[in-house]
């Protein structure tokens, strides 16, 4: 399905699915964040004007970040019955004002081909804002949460702490490196919930009065890191071959914890469940033996 809107102020704009490789390439080029995760993708929309082919804008809807969060908002869905507004971005020719038909034909096209879908979610980045464009497109409201992310402070980049604590994932290595090289600087956000629903949903959650308008980040003065995700990391990298992290992550724990301590942290990373079981598809169950008897 393909929709047209006629405008007086943009022209003529046309709304259509695109290619999820088209959609990742313009999120990495243009939006503020420049990632994109797997979970992204599953549907992936972009604007036009008529009378050209350039896409203008995308936004991109995927699975939940917390693939079983479903459970904890409505009784009436099931897992790929909602899904997640990720990212979008409209270029800045177009302006803010089509952001609102731009998500609002997003939806009349999800309806029309994917049935299925009973509701979209999305979160607002305190960063930029409390979620207007929400307001504006009859999202609920669901409340506010605080989110730590993390500073490089030498290259800039900004880092979700689901990074840093997933060991299912090798970014664990590359953030729990640059948190023992002392090169990142943790802060907090206001992170708001909106969800729009496309049939009658009875919520477990509480919907809310739309926010005030907020803006902005909290730098943590006293911020304690997880000792146990430093042990998960160096365990991580020592299975992959990561040659240079490892020796990072040894040194730190060397350098900074007691006998006592790197024998119980020790322990306790190499009976990690997504550690064994990594070590195991990789057919690498001898390094994990070779780490209990390196320390």
């Amino acid at each position: 399905m393909e929709i047209t809107k006629h405008t007086k102020s943009l022209g003529t704009l046309v709304i259509r699915q695109i290619e999820k490789r088209l959609a990742k390439s313009i999120i990495v080029e243009n939006h503020y964040s420049h990632k994109w995760n797997d979970s992204f993708g599953i549907v992936n929309f972009g604007i036009f004007r008529e009378d050209s082919e350039k896409c203008l804008g995308a936004a991109v809807f995927g699975r939940l970040m917390n693939a079983h969060s479903f459970k904890s908002i409505s009784e009436d869905l099931e897992k790929d019955e909602i899904i997640e507004l990720n990212r979008l971005w409209i270029d800045d020719c177009l302006g803010h004002n089509a952001e609102s038909l731009f998500i609002g034909a997003c939806f009349k096209i999800l309806r029309a081909d994917y049935p299925y879908i009973k509701a979209v979610q999305s979160f607002a980045d305190g960063r930029l804002g409390c979620g207007t464009i929400y307001k504006a497109t009859n999202f609920k409201y669901f409340g506010v949460h605080r989110t730590l992310f993390y500073e490089n402070t030498i290259t800039g980049e900004i880092t979700h702490n689901v990074i840093m604590t997933n060991s299912k994932s090798i970014g664990i290595v590359r953030m729990n490196r640059q948190w023992c090289e002392g090169i990142l600087k943790p802060f907090e956000v206001n992170t708001y919930r909106y969800i729009y629903p496309f049939r009658k949903i009875t919520f477990k959650l509480k919907e809310k009065p739309y926010p005030e308008y907020s803006k902005g980040k909290e730098y943590l003065t006293e911020y304690s890191h997880n000792i146990r995700l430093v042990y998960r990391a160096l365990c991580l990298a020592y299975i992959m071959d990561f040659t240079d992290d490892f020796e990072t992550l040894r040194n730190w724990i060397l350098n900074n914890q007691t006998p006592e301590e790197i024998q119980s942290y020790m322990k306790l990373a190499l009976d990690n469940k997504y550690i064994l079981d990594r070590a195991e598809r990789k057919g690498l169950q001898y390094k994990t033996n070779e780490l209990r008897l390196m320390f």
